[in-house]
């Protein structure tokens, strides 16, 4: 099963709480068709989104309290949009060389939800699954309904997980630490990047996983590759080898990394990795809600600068949220003063890089509960030595 699978009353809660925000906010409905807002709301995963852009998909919830969605899709997924969805209203259309916003008006105004602003996931960190010429003479044919962004109420409910989120998460973390066991028992010198993500691919699907992401590098000179494709270099004798990877279980994600040395590390090495997993779990194990996203970057620059660290990781933050994308808010930077709070998951992510050592991140996933923070990462920390 690649869909959550939950239950009709985790679906309604969502929509419960949708519909509430929206009414204070004066809106009529919101029309979503973002993969991962359909998939939140609906329940519905399509099969590749993210490959094919001539079957939008459109969820549209009205405001009022106690009415259920309504899901248009293209006939080719019809079936099964049918099947996965909660709701019984599931329509579909035929064309394919534009969007069918008749259908979609129509659709809106069978559900009440032309008579005032309509909310579309306009703002951060959200994607229409509309062309602009489409989005433009939707909003046009709308009127005088105006479009207003529900992407900040989105969010307020999808950034805390419940507790069936928080299983699929740990499920897709347990995946992981089994594909990184097989693939660092058995990777050798002579092998590719790429024969390693393989290894990892299989054991990600044998295990009831699907791949997310492979980011690999290793080789002396390429260490500052941390957000590089695997490559069909060749490893050697004592390469330092380091591995971010993405696994999604019925659509949550894990998202960590690791990294073994084929042969035996140096010392610098070996006290590089210890630091790093050191100022990592002091960080978890401070984690408290009430705490900002920023006061847990304050907390481990302080610490680091006590323990003589110094930070060149290039991914602009150390952490971000996690959930039905890879990367969600908040993001654990400076910058972000969201407050965390219970039911929020996310990783912590410090690090640096050497050019001649290796990439020194061990990526952890949390989720917070009122006593901190509960682990969702479970593969061993310990620098791998063959």
């Amino acid at each position: 099963m690649i869909h959550p699978g939950f239950a009709t009353s985790e679906y309604e809660r969502r929509v419960q709480g949708l519909q509430e925000r929206m009414r204070e906010r004066g809106l009529t409905g919101a029309l979503l068709t973002a993969e991962a807002n359909y998939n939140y709301f609906a329940g519905y995963h399509h099969f590749a989104p993210w490959t094919t852009f001539c079957r939008p998909v459109f969820l549209a919830v009205p405001a009022e309290a106690g009415a259920e969605p309504a899901l248009l899709v293209h006939a080719f997924p019809a079936a099964d949009a049918k099947r996965d969805a909660w709701f019984d209203d599931v329509r579909s259309y035929d064309t394919l060389t534009y969007a069918p916003l008749l259908e979609v008006l129509s659709m809106c105004k069978e559900l009440g939800m032309d008579r005032g602003p309509v909310g579309m996931e306009l703002g951060a960190e959200h994607r229409l699954g509309l062309t602009a010429a489409e989005f433009d003479d939707l909003r046009g044919q709308l009127q005088p309904a105006q479009v207003a962004d529900v992407g900040d109420l989105i969010w307020d409910l999808r950034i805390r997980k419940s507790e069936p989120e928080i299983a699929l998460h740990k499920e897709s973390g347990r995946i992981a630490a089994a594909a990184f066991q097989r693939c660092f028992e058995r990777v050798r010198p002579g092998m590719t990047e790429a024969d390693a993500t393989r290894i990892l691919g299989e054991a990600i699907a044998q295990e009831g996983g699907r791949v997310g992401f492979f980011i690999v590098t290793s080789g002396k000179g390429y260490f500052d590759r941390v957000a590089g494709l695997p490559r069909d270099r060749a490893l050697e004798a004592d390469d330092f080898l380091w591995i971010d990877l993405g696994v999604v279980y019925r659509g949550y994600w894990t998202d960590h990394c690791r990294a073994t040395v084929l042969g035996q590390a140096n010392d610098g090495q070996r006290d590089n990795w210890e630091a790093i997993t050191t100022l990592t779990r002091a960080t978890v194990a401070q984690l408290r809600p009430g705490q900002t996203a920023a006061e847990v970057v304050s907390f481990i620059e302080e610490e680091g600068r006590r323990m003589g660290l110094s930070f060149s990781f290039a991914a602009g933050r150390s952490g971000h949220g996690i959930g039905l994308m890879s990367t969600e808010p908040p993001h654990i930077a400076l910058y972000d003063h969201t407050v965390l709070g219970e039911g929020m998951a996310f990783s912590i992510e410090p690090g640096w890089i050497d050019q001649d050592l290796g990439v020194f991140v061990a990526e952890e996933n949390v989720v917070l509960s009122h006593a901190g923070a509960d682990m969702l990462t479970v593969t061993p920390r310990a620098l791998v030595e063959h």
